[in-house]
């Protein structure tokens, strides 16, 4: 074969390749690969949101752990701090209408955090272990003052992130609030796409968010049977949110968290027939109003 005919061959599967690629990532965005409303967002951004609603704009921390990082926001002040991980794919901005909110804001010092592989945590490749996420969040939260009086939420993927933590650090938790969580193993089911996009073409067009959040998602039901073993330990007061209209994480979520967390002190399951995935977008009412309950009951 001469070097001419070579390169077009090369030419032609790479062409193919990428057609392939293209067709896979535009079913992949009309099926919402992306698991999430939004995207990470500029600091710059996030300060004019807060700036346009006349609000100081919020802190933002690089702490280290190790290894690597963990970035987040921080505003308001008080003896409570509360601390909001997001889903997957997804970043600190997604609670950002929580971070906004003047009531809690003046109640508690308010923090939301880039989970390890999201935003600007370093580093950047994911991290599938619930045990190492909870981990390295304990750690920059610790070194940055954060110590006990503290409220978890946690949002879909976000949810075994936060259950782990109190699990492995029940001195620091006061409670939790697990908002649409991904819980269940045997409710864990990879869709088609997870595996359209271990494909190379399709890996190399999508962006780092979800080659990351495929990533920790694959493993996810292993990851799921092991914090299994250590939900009915959990005695911190727990309130879970759960959309019976959710279409990515199954409402048997929370039928499974109130089957297996039997020692949280106050469970409480919080049906809402007409709510999808999105709670922090479209009801961080209840968000805040389960904050609240946790913060006033002593």
């Amino acid at each position: 074969m001469s070097a001419l005919k070579w390169i077009k061959g090369r030419r032609w599967s790479v062409g193919v390749a990428g057609l392939v690629a293209i067709g896979f990532v535009t079913i992949l965005v009309g099926s919402g690969f992306s698991g999430c409303a939004t995207f990470s967002t500029k600091p710059s951004d996030i300060q004019a949101r807060f700036t346009a609603r006349g609000l100081a704009p919020p802190e933002f921390i690089q702490q280290q752990t190790d290894p690597g990082s963990i970035h987040f926001i921080s505003v308001g002040k008080g003896e409570t701090t509360v601390v909001f991980v997001h889903g997957s794919p997804g970043s600190l901005d997604n609670f950002i209408r929580c971070m906004m909110d003047e009531e809690l804001t003046q109640a508690a010092r308010v923090i939301s955090v880039d989970r390890p592989g999201f935003g600007e945590s370093l580093p950047r490749k994911a991290v599938p272990s619930l045990e190492e996420q909870a981990r390295q969040i304990y750690q920059a939260l610790a070194r940055n003052g954060v110590s006990g009086n503290t409220i978890l939420v946690g949002h879909s993927l976000g949810g075994p992130v936060i259950a782990r933590l109190a699990a492995d650090h029940p001195e620091f938790v006061k409670g939790l609030v697990l908002v649409a969580p991904s819980m269940d193993p045997e409710l864990e089911k990879r869709k088609w796409f997870n595996y359209a996009a271990k494909f190379p073409p399709v890996k190399w067009s999508i962006s780092k968010d979800w080659g990351n959040s495929n990533d920790e998602i694959f493993p996810h039901k292993s990851e799921l049977k092991k914090l299994a073993e250590l939900l009915p330990e959990i005695e911190t007061r727990t309130i879970v949110i759960q959309g019976m209209l959710d279409e990515l994480v199954p409402p048997g979520n929370a039928d499974y968290v109130e089957r297996t967390m039997t020692n949280s002190v106050g469970l409480d399951i919080w049906r809402v027939e007409d709510l999808n995935h999105f709670v922090p977008w479209r009801r961080p009412d209840l968000i805040k109003k389960a904050v609240f309950e946790i913060i006033e009951k002593e």
